[in-house]
C-alpha cells in the first residue's frame, strides 16, 4: 500500500514559468535535495507521458541511479513521474494552481515499500515528509530569486 505525502507552498512566479522551469530536467538539480544529476533518456520532447528521464541521487551517504518515467504531463498545471530504488518504488509530481500573478504549488510523494523496508516504514516517511517540504522551499527560493 503507498503512502502518500504532499507539501504546498505559494511562489510569486505565473504558472507558466514554473511549470517551464520544471520542464527542464537539468534544472532539477537547482531545487531537488540530494540530485546530482537529472538528464532525459529518451528520444523526443521531455513533454509526453511515456518519456524517460535518469537521475542521480546522493542519498544517505550513497550515489544512487534513478530511472524516472514521466506518467502525467499538462503544461502549465501538472507534471508526474515514478521510479524506483531497490525496495522502494514511488510517484511524485507537482501540481501548479495559478493565483493571479503567483502559483500556489503542490508536490505530492507515493512511497510503496516492500520486502524488509516495509519495517523503515516510519523513518521513510519521515524522510518523503522532509523532502517534500525542502523540495519546495529550494524551488520558491530559485525562481523568486531569477523572477
Amino acid at each position: 500500500m503507498a503512502n502518500r505525502l504532499e507539501a504546498t507552498i505559494m511562489i510569486n512566479r505565473p504558472a507558466e514559468d514554473i511549470f517551464a522551469f520544471l520542464n527542464i530536467p537539468e534544472n532539477h538539480v537547482k531545487f531537488v535535495p540530494g540530485m546530482l544529476e537529472f538528464k532525459k533518456t529518451s528520444p523526443g520532447p521531455l513533454g509526453q507521458v511515456g518519456a524517460t528521464v535518469r537521475g542521480v541521487r546522493q542519498f544517505l551517504g550513497r550515489r544512487m541511479e534513478l530511472p524516472y518515467e514521466i506518467t502525467e504531463y499538462e503544461p502549465g498545471n501538472r507534471l508526474g513521474m515514478k521510479g524506483a530504488i531497490g525496495p522502494i518504488t514511488f510517484k511524485d509530481g507537482y501540481v501548479l494552481d495559478p493565483m493571479g500573478d503567483s502559483t500556489r504549488v503542490k508536490f505530492w510523494l507515493e512511497l510503496t515499500l516492500t520486502g524488509l523496508m516495509k519495517l523503515a516504514k516510519p523513518f521513510v516517511v519521515l524522510l518523503g515528509k522532509t523532502h517534500a517540504t525542502e523540495t519546495l522551499v529550494n524551488l520558491k527560493s530559485t525562481l523568486e530569486k531569477a523572477g
